[in-house]
């Protein structure tokens, strides 16, 4: 194992070389980009694997959590954005809530047009700012580091905007059920109202459509989608029950242990003894 590793002020930059290497499931209180200059592995996201090849680029979140396996000697590069790094806490949120719900379904990063290159780009000239070490090379970097963070936010940003357009052009079961998941940390963006004005209908439409299609009435569906998450989480993750509630964006754990004994008829830690049990 090869690696290099820079401190500045307001951010990190890291880079390791693996040869064979397991890396166990983890997060951090920071942003962080990361970039496979070559090799191939597994990479689990939010429970969800997804194999990484040569070019992918991962935005993380402080609310990630993620673990990695080598397949192919690979080499990372890991650029830090401390808390410090941004302007204000509401730049934080908003990046934050860009890139957490995209992360609990997607991998790498998709980017529109020429973008990726440019990406690339840039990460390849903090590498060598980093390298060599010239003067004023922190404020250069951390420039750079700016015009990449930006640029990434804009593709996400257009991404949202391209599924939202699509999702009001036409109203389809498989749109509502992909919001509802996509929102399903989110519990405001699920009240009845919320889901029908997202998709211009009245509040009437929405609950009597959903139930045409799939028989079951929205409230029914959205807990039945709320606790598959709960059970995917306490099965594959080391999450605390605590760590699953505020996640999911219940009030507080009493909220999270009622929604578990309604739904399952049993109490969290029974109902993660029975999972257990199970696997």
């Amino acid at each position: 194992m090869k690696d290099t590793f820079f401190i500045y002020k307001d951010f990190e930059i890291y880079s390791v070389e693996e040869l064979t290497w397991k890396k166990e499931v983890h997060r951090h209180n920071f942003f962080e980009l990361l970039y496979i200059e070559y090799g191939t592995g597994n990479h689990i996201l939010n429970s969800i694997p997804h194999q990484y090849k040569k070019q992918d680029i991962y935005l993380l979140t402080p609310k990630d959590y993620h673990s990695f396996k080598t397949l192919e000697p690979t080499k990372f590069h890991c650029l830090r954005f401390l808390p410090g790094f941004f302007s204000n806490k509401k730049e934080i949120e908003d990046i934050e809530k860009l890139f957490y719900y995209h992360n609990q379904t997607n991998g790498n990063l998709v980017f529109l047009d020429d973008d990726k290159a440019f990406c690339e780009l840039l990460i390849v000239k903090i590498l060598d700012e980093i390298a060599k070490q010239k003067e004023q090379n922190e404020i250069i970097i951390k420039t750079l580091m700016m015009s990449l963070i930006q640029i990434i936010r804009r593709n996400a940003s257009i991404s949202e905007r391209n599924l939202n357009l699509q999702t009001t052009q036409v109203l389809k079961i498989d749109t509502i059920l992909s919001y509802i998941r996509s929102n399903i940390a989110n519990p405001h963006l699920l009240r009845k109202k919320e889901i029908a004005n997202h998709f211009n209908v009245s509040v009437n439409y929405i609950g009597e459509y959903f139930k045409i299609h799939l028989n079951i009435t929205l409230r029914d569906y959205i807990e039945q989608t709320k606790l598959k998450v709960v059970t995917e989480k306490l099965s594959k993750s080391n999450l605390t029950f605590s760590e699953i509630s505020n996640e999911l964006g219940f009030i507080d754990s009493s909220h999270f242990n009622k929604f578990i004994m309604r739904s399952t008829g049993i109490s969290p830690s029974e109902f993660k003894k029975a999972l257990s049990s199970t696997a």
